[in-house]
């Protein structure tokens, strides 16, 4: 996506019809369904998860994957081994790259949780390129680009990670982006719209 024109056409294509399944009904939610929720709530610091309920009432019509995919990015957000900001840069950088408004925005605002400002999010936009990275940053930012145009990080970027990141970190990596790109390949196919106060693409 480069102009602004590319990016409402995008936001328009996923989140400008109907949600494509509907979640189901806050009755219907069976008890796992609500401790997974009430669990990545604590995960993401909130006191009552209502932002996330119909994404996650929309997996529970799929209860094994629901309770797979939470698993597992409770895991990567609680437990990964890559330190927190560094796999926010990943993790925005595949939503980014994936054109996923859902993801994007809801990722944007955890990352001012971390610190990050309009300026950062605006150059994980443009990329590693952008001024201002150091050269692990641009490393992990280029990784990101490289698993989605090779699906593989090239010689000379893993060695850059290899010179900050022990091995535990540098396996991940291409977990963390296979997962994200998962979940933003469903959000977008499902139609997902944005979770409340959420901005999409305006997110900065």
């Amino acid at each position: 996506m480069k102009t602004a024109e590319d990016i409402a056409a995008r936001e328009a294509e996923i989140i400008g019809a109907p949600i494509r399944i509907p979640p189901l009904p806050d009755d219907e939610l069976g008890s796992e369904v609500r401790e997974l929720v009430r669990r990545i709530g604590n995960t993401l610091g909130l006191e009552a998860p209502e932002t996330l309920t119909t994404y996650f009432a929309v997996l529970a019509r799929h209860p094994d994957l629901f309770r797979l995919q939470l698993e597992t990015g409770i895991f990567l957000f609680s437990g990964s081994a890559i330190p927190p900001r560094e796999r926010e840069l990943a993790v925005l950088r595949t939503a980014w790259l994936a054109g996923a408004p859902y993801e994007w925005g809801q990722h944007v605002l955890i990352g001012r949780e971390m610190g990050f400002t309009e300026v950062d999010t605006d150059r994980v936009r443009a990329g590693p390129e952008a001024d201002g990275w150091s050269s692990h940053e641009a490393a992990i930012l280029r990784a990101v680009g490289e698993l989605f145009e090779r699906q593989m990080i090239s010689d000379a970027t893993w060695a850059e990670l290899a010179r900050t990141w022990n091995e535990a970190q540098l396996i991940e990596l291409p977990c963390l982006v296979g997962q994200y790109l998962g979940v933003a390949m469903l959000q977008n196919t499902l139609r997902m719209p944005l979770a409340r106060d959420a901005r999409g693409f305006a997110e900065r």
